[in-house]
C-alpha cells in the first residue's frame, strides 16, 4: 500500500548554521502587508525589512534561535504599534486621567477598538498559512513582498489591478467638507501645469512657522469707548458638536441653526480638546497660536472677555458640570483672567459624564443664571456657558441614583431643543441679546483609519469644522430671513472682529442690522489645528499630519 508523505521544505545550510526561515512570523508580516494594503497601516518598509534580516540570520543551536524568537516578540509588538496609525505611546502614558473612565465607557471603548471584519480576514490568513505551509516556503514569499513594497516607496509602481485604487491612504481624493460633506479638497493640478511632488519635512515645518509668525501680527481693534445701546452678550461653547456630527444624527437643519442671523459655514476650532479649546476662545481677539503658546501669557488686548469687559460688560462664567476631569477649571482660570464660575450644585444632575461625575441640565442650568442675571440691574453682561452635555460616554442619571446609556442623538437633539427654547425665554424678556453658539471641537462620531469613534487625539477636520452661529434677540433692527452665511476659513479671530464691529456699528440702534456689512471681509484663518504633540495642516488642500517627534505624513482617509 502507498503511504502519502507530508513535505517539508528542507533546511538551507550556510556558514553560520541553517536558515531556518521565519515560520509564524510569516503571518505577522502577511497580516501587516493585507493591513497596508487595505490602507489600515502606516508601514515602515525599511523598519520591517531590518526586522526580519533580524530574524532570518542563521544562529546555530537551536535553543539560540528559539530565544531569539521570544525576545524579538516585544521588539514585534512596538513596530506594529509604531506601523499602526496610532498616536505615539508616550501621548498614552501623557494622559493618566483616562484612568479615570468610569467601567461602563472604558468596556465601550473597547468595544470599538474590535473590527469584526478585521478579526474574520485575520482567521482566513492564518488557515491560508498553515494550508499553505505544507508545501511552500513561506519565508521566499514573505521577503519577497517586504522587498516589493521597500521599492515601491522609491519607485512608483502601477497599483494592483485587483485592489480598489481609492485604498491606499497616499492615493485618495480627499472629500471637500461644508456642513454638507468633507471640506478638504482633492489636489487637482492646474491646465497644462506640471504636477507637484510631495512637499518634505523641512517645507511642512516651515510652513507651519510662517502661519504661526503670520498670526502674532494680527489683532482685533475693539472700540475706545462704548456708546452703543446696551446688550449682553451670551457665548454657548458646546464641548463635542461639529458639523460632522450634525450630519451624522440629522440634526444639520435643526431650528437653532435655521433660525440664527449668521453662521460661519468654514470654522476651524483648532483644537479637539476642552481645555486648549476654551483658551483659544478667550484669545480669539489676536490671531491664532501655537499649543504651547495658549499656556503663557498673552497682552490684554489679546482676551476677549477682557476686551469686553473694558467697554463696560460685567464678564461672567457658567459650567453644567464640575470643571474637575483633566483640571479643566483649574485651567481656564488660571492667571486669574476668567472669572470663578457658577455651577448648579444645589441641583439634581440630568446626567452622569464619562468619569462618573454630574452633569446637570442645560436650559434649567441657563434659566437659573438668566434669573440672576435679570435681577443683577446691571446694563451689559458677557457669559461664558460651557456644557459637556454631548461629551462621549455620558449617561442619562436614573431615578434609583445610577444611569442607562444616552446615544448621541438623543443628547443633541435635548440640548438644540432646549438651547432653542432658551432663546425663547430670552425673546420673552424683552433684553437686548446677541448670542454665539461656538462648539469646542466635535465628538468624531466617525471614527477613519487613524482613530476610532469618539477619538480625538489628532483634531481632523471632521472634529475641528464647528457649527458657529449668530442670533441677535430683541433688536428693533432684525428681520426673520436665511442666515448670512460667512463662507471664508475663518476662526475665533473672525468671532472677536465681528463682536468688535457689532459694537461699534451700535446694531441695536439700527432700523435693520447690515449683515453684510457686519460679515465684510472678516479675517480668514488657515485651518491648522494643534493638540499637545499633535498638528494637523493642509498643504496644497492635501491634509498633514505630525505626531510627536515623527515626520510629517499625509492623512489617511
Amino acid at each position: 500500500m502507498l503511504r502519502r508523505e507530508r513535505y517539508t521544505p528542507e533546511k538551507t545550510t550556510g556558514a553560520a548554521g541553517p536558515w531556518r526561515g521565519l515560520g509564524l512570523w510569516n503571518l505577522y508580516f502577511a497580516a501587516k502587508l493585507l493591513l497596508y494594503w487595505a490602507g489600515s497601516l502606516n508601514f515602515h518598509a525599511f523598519y520591517n525589512l531590518l526586522f526580519a534580516a533580524a530574524l532570518l540570520v542563521p544562529l546555530a543551536p537551536l535553543w539560540l534561535h528559539r530565544l531569539r524568537h521570544a525576545i524579538a516578540i516585544p521588539f514585534g509588538i512596538a513596530l506594529l504599534y509604531y506601523d499602526s496609525w496610532f498616536p505615539p505611546f508616550d501621548r498614552l502614558l501623557a494622559q493618566p486621567e483616562v484612568l479615570n473612565f468610569s467601567p461602563a465607557y472604558l468596556l465601550e471603548l473597547l468595544g470599538r477598538f474590535i473590527n469584526w471584519d478585521m478579526v474574520g480576514a485575520g482567521f482566513i490568513v492564518l488557515v491560508a498559512y498553515l494550508f499553505l505551509s505544507q508545501w511552500l516556503r513561506l519565508t521566499v514569499f514573505s521577503v519577497g513582498a517586504l522587498v516589493l513594497v521597500a521599492l515601491s516607496d522609491m519607485v512608483s509602481l502601477p497599483p494592483f489591478p485587483w485592489w480598489p485604487q481609492t485604498m491606499p491612504p497616499a492615493a485618495q481624493a480627499q472629500l471637500a467638507q461644508g456642513p454638507e460633506a468633507g471640506r478638504i479638497q482633492p489636489v487637482t493640478p492646474a491646465a497644462g501645469a506640471a504636477p507637484q511632488g510631495k512637499p518634505t519635512n523641512e517645507q511642512l515645518n516651515l510652513a507651519l512657522q510662517t502661519f504661526y509668525d503670520q498670526e502674532k501680527t494680527r489683532q482685533t481693534q475693539f472700540p475706545a469707548s462704548n456708546t452703543a445701546a446696551p446688550f449682553d452678550v451670551l457665548l454657548i461653547n458646546v464641548c463635542s458638536m461639529s458639523w460632522d456630527d450634525l450630519r451624522q444624527s440629522g440634526l444639520e437643519a435643526h431650528p437653532l441653526l435655521a433660525n440664527m442671523d449668521l453662521i460661519f459655514d468654514d470654522f476651524n476650532s483648532a483644537t479637539a480638546y476642552s481645555g486648549p479649546a476654551v483658551l483659544r476662545l478667550m484669545r480669539a481677539s489676536c490671531g491664532q497660536p501655537s499649543h504651547s503658546e495658549i499656556y503663557q501669557p498673552a497682552p490684554d488686548q489679546c482676551y476677549l472677555l477682557e476686551n469686553l469687559r473694558r467697554l463696560g460688560f460685567e464678564t461672567r462664567t457658567v459650567l453644567n458640570h464640575n470643571g474637575e476631569f483633566q483640571g479643566f477649571l483649574e485651567e481656564i482660570t488660571a492667571g486669574g483672567r476668567f472669572p470663578k464660575p457658577y455651577i448648579p450644585t444645589e441641583v439634581r444632575p440630568s446626567m452622569t459624564g464619562f468619569d462618573g461625575s454630574p452633569i446637570w441640565d442645560d436650559l434649567e442650568t441657563l434659566g437659573r443664571w438668566w434669573k440672576t442675571r435679570e435681577a443683577s440691574g446691571t446694563e451689559r453682561t458677557a457669559l461664558l456657558y460651557n456644557t459637556i452635555t454631548l461629551h462621549d460616554g455620558n449617561r442619562e442619571a436614573t431615578a434609583d441614583g445610577g444611569g442607562r446609556s444616552s446615544p448621541f442623538l438623543t443628547r443633541a437633539q435635548r440640548l438644540l431643543d432646549e438651547l432653542n427654547a432658551f432663546i425663547g425665554q430670552l425673546e420673552k424678556s424683552g433684553r437686548p441679546v446677541v448670542l454665539i453658539l461656538v462648539p469646542e471641537h466635535g465628538a468624531a462620531l466617525k471614527g477613519d483609519r487613524m482613530q476610532i469613534a469618539g477619538m480625538r487625539e489628532i483634531p481632523t477636520p471632521d472634529i475641528t469644522h464647528v457649527p458657529v452661529g449668530v442670533r441677535v434677540i430683541g433688536a428693533k433692527g432684525r428681520v426673520a430671513q436665511e442666515p448670512w452665511r460667512v463662507e471664508g476659513q475663518t476662526s475665533h479671530l473672525a468671532l472677536s472682529e465681528l463682536l468688535a464691529r457689532m459694537i461699534a456699528k451700535d446694531v441695536f440702534a439700527q432700523e435693520k442690522i447690515d449683515w453684510k456689512a457686519l460679515a465684510a471681509d472678516l479675517p480668514e484663518t488657515k485651518p491648522v489645528s494643534e493638540n499637545d504633540g499633535t498638528v494637523m495642516m493642509p498643504y496644497n488642500d492635501v491634509p498633514y499630519v505630525r505626531l510627536g517627534n515623527r515626520n510629517w505624513i499625509e492623512y489617511p482617509r
